[in-house]
C-alpha cells in the first residue's frame, strides 16, 4: 500500500469510526500530506524510524513553532498506530520518535482592560441601536437576534473561559437557569459545570433564549445562526473578528485570548491554582501554572504603567468571574 492510500484510509476511519471533527481531519490531512511529500514515493512497509528521524530534522530547519512540530509528530504517532492495528505495518516506526529540541516558552495572549471593555461593549452598542427598529422587518429582527446572541457568546467566552469548540457543542438542555449553571462537555470525558454569578449575564442568556424559542427551531443547539442551524467554530471566529473590528482593536487576537485573560485575572486575584485548573478543564496542572508567570497587576498605576490588564478597571470583573471580594 502506498502512503497516499494509507492516509486516505486513516482519514476515512477517523471520520466514520472515530467521528473526528472536520477541523481535526483537515489538520491530520495537512500534516500527513507534508510527510507524504517528504517520503517521495516510499511504500508504507518500507518506512523506517530513520525516515521519520530525517523528517524531524527537516522540520527543525523550517520556521515552525515547537508546538506545530509536536502536533505533526503526534499526527504521525496516531497514523502509524492505526496502520499497526490494521495490520498494514508490522510495528509503528513512530513508536520511539521523540523531539530533541526544547519546548519554547510561549506566553499566552492576554487582553488589556481597555480591550476587554471595548470588546464586551461592542455587541451591547449594536443591541441598543437595533432595539428601536427590531420589529420593522425580518432583516431587522435577524440583526437584533444576532446582536443579542453575540453579546452572550462574548460574555461567556470571558466569564467562563469556555473553549469555542465546547461553546458550539452546547445544547439548550445544558443550561440550568434555575441554578445559573452550564454543563460543559469538555475534551474527551473531562466535563465540568460552570456557574454564572453575575445577574446581567444570566439576564442576557434568558433574553437570548426567549428570542431563540420564538424561532421554533428543530435543533437542540444552544447557539444558532440566522438559518436556524448550529453555529460552527468558524462562525464563532467570524463573530469574534467582527466585534474586534467594531471595538477598534488593532492587533491580532483570537477568541482563546478571552480564556487566557480570564484565567490570568483569576490567578492574579489569588484564586487557588487548582480551582483555576478545574474552571478551565485542564487535564494537567502544568497547563494552568503558565498563568502564574504573567505579570498582571491589580494596582491601577502599576498595571497602567506597563500596559497590562488592570483587574479593577473592568466593570464587574470579580462578579463576572465568580470571584469573592477580599
Amino acid at each position: 500500500m502506498d502512503v497516499q492510500q494509507a492516509i486516505a484510509e486513516f482519514l476515512q476511519h477517523g471520520q466514520a469510526v472515530r467521528n473526528l471533527s472536520d477541523r481535526t481531519l483537515r489538520a491530520y490531512s495537512s500534516d500527513l500530506s507534508q510527510f507524504h511529500v517528504h517520503l517521495a514515493g516510499t511504500h508504507m512497509v518500507d518506512v523506517t524510524p530513520e525516515h521519520l528521524e530525517s523528517y524531524l530534522v527537516k522540520l527543525g530547519t523550517e520556521p515552525y513553532r515547537d508546538t506545530s512540530i509536536r502536533r505533526k509528530v503526534a499526527a504521525l504517532k496516531v497514523f502509524f498506530r492505526f496502520l499497526e492495528e490494521q495490520g498494514i505495518v508490522g510495528e509503528s516506526p513512530a513508536r520511539k520518535l521523540k523531539i530533541k529540541r526544547p519546548v519554547e516558552s510561549r506566553v499566552p495572549t492576554v487582553l488589556s482592560s481597555r480591550e476587554v471593555r471595548s470588546l464586551l461593549a461592542a455587541p451591547k452598542s449594536q443591541i441598543a441601536e437595533l432595539s428601536t427598529s427590531r420589529d420593522q422587518s425580518a432583516g431587522s429582527r435577524n440583526r437584533y437576534f444576532c446582536a443579542v446572541r453575540d453579546n452572550v457568546i462574548l460574555e461567556l467566552l470571558f466569564t467562563t473561559g469556555i473553549r469555542i469548540g465546547e461553546l458550539v457543542a452546547l445544547d439548550v438542555k445544558d443550561v440550568d437557569l434555575e441554578r445559573h449553571q452550564i454543563q460543559i462537555t469538555g475534551r474527551a470525558t473531562r466535563g465540568r459545570i460552570v456557574t454564572l454569578t453575575a445577574e446581567p449575564i444570566v439576564n442576557a442568556l434568558v433574553n437570548y433564549l426567549d428570542l431563540r424559542n420564538e424561532r421554533n427551531l428543530d435543533t437542540q443547539a444552544l447557539y444558532v445562526g440566522r438559518s436556524g442551524t448550529r453555529l460552527t467554530i468558524y462562525s464563532i471566529e467570524n463573530i469574534f473578528k467582527k466585534h474586534v473590528r467594531l471595538a477598534e482593536i488593532k492587533r491580532h487576537i483570537t477568541p482563546h485570548a478571552l480564556r487566557h485573560t480570564m484565567a490570568a485575572m483569576l490567578v492574579s486575584n489569588g484564586t487557588d491554582i487548582r480551582q483555576v485548573q478545574e474552571i478551565l478543564g485542564h487535564a494537567s496542572i502544568l497547563s494552568t501554572q503558565v498563568y502564574m508567570k504573567l505579570p498582571i497587576q491589580k494596582g491601577r498605576r502599576a498595571g497602567a504603567a506597563k500596559g497590562l490588564p488592570v483587574f479593577a478597571e473592568i466593570p464587574g470583573a470579580p462578579t463576572r468571574l465568580g470571584i469573592k471580594k477580599k
